[in-house]
């Protein structure tokens, strides 16, 4: 068993990730857990990657991870577009959807238009201690590296993005959860068009997993992934999903050959020499 999940590393995270989760949250969509104690269930994905990195591939895996998450020296413009581009790309999409006929006030997200600016740093910081930090070592810390030894970059993506989507599940059948009564396939087409914008960040930061949790928390803070205005109008989710698509696909058009190149064994090494993290998918 042992040497099957060493074999599998990837394999081994999602198992891990999904059954951790979905034990509160499938109860919990059941009415069977009450109160608001379920929440911690965001660190879920975190506490996998832990897990499945010592598990598949012992004390390196885990300083890998662990450096990672501190990988800091990316460059300034990286923290810039990070924070702010998600906040300037929802403000586009808003100003479309309020030129095909729909609500400015509707699209807007709400941290632009209805939070104190000043107070705008405070929720930045708890949403990346929280769904940046308890999602992002698991995704990206974890299972992008390993896949990007056996795929090109947008493969990679659109594995880790299908899983991610799905891992959501539970919150589609949870009452007052954001995504509650939604069908699956819009968060399927969002989540695989996000899942290549934030390799490419991830690709051009040195495998920086904080900077991939700064860009979770700012994509959340500012609605990049917006629900119906109204019930069953999908059409400003539907402008945010091609937006992003729009992006990947000058994204490809630019970087095309460094994102459509084969696998990348050097994903498999940390970026200061100190190890290497082994396992197929």
């Amino acid at each position: 068993m042992i040497q099957l999940i060493r074999r599998h590393p990837v394999v081994t995270l999602f198992v891990l990730a999904y059954g951790l989760s979905w034990a509160v949250q499938i109860p919990r969509a059941l009415g069977v857990l009450q109160g608001s104690g379920w929440r911690a269930v965001v660190w879920a994905p975190a506490v996998a990657a832990i897990l499945a990195a010592a598990l598949t591939g012992g004390r390196a895996a885990v300083r890998d991870l662990g450096e990672r998450l501190v990988r800091w020296r990316v460059g300034w413009q990286w923290y810039v577009l990070v924070i702010l581009g998600p906040a300037a790309f929802s403000l586009a999409i808003a100003g479309v959807y309020a030129l095909l006929g729909g609500s400015w006030s509707a699209a807007v997200p709400k941290a632009l238009s209805e939070e104190p600016l000043v107070l705008l740093p405070v929720f930045f910081l708890i949403l990346a201690l929280t769904d940046g930090l308890g999602e992002e070592p698991a995704w990206r810390g974890f299972a992008l590296p390993r896949l990007l030894t056996r795929h090109n970059a947008l493969v990679a993506s659109l594995i880790v993005g299908v899983l991610w989507a799905l891992w959501h599940l539970p919150l589609l059948w949870m009452e007052g959860a954001t995504r509650f009564q939604e069908p699956v396939w819009p968060i399927l087409v969002d989540n695989t068009a996000k899942s290549v914008l934030f390799t490419w960040v991830f690709l051009n930061t040195r495998g920086s997993l904080l900077l991939a949790i700064l860009l979770h928390a700012a994509t959340n803070l500012f609605r990049v992934s917006p629900g119906p205005t109204s019930p069953g109008d999908f059409t400003l989710p539907l402008l945010a999903a091609a937006g992003k698509w729009l992006l990947v696909v000058i994204m490809l058009v630019a970087a095309g050959p460094s994102l459509v190149r084969g696998p990348r064994p050097e994903a498999l090494y940390n970026q200061t020499g100190n190890g290497r993290v082994g396992g197929t998918v």
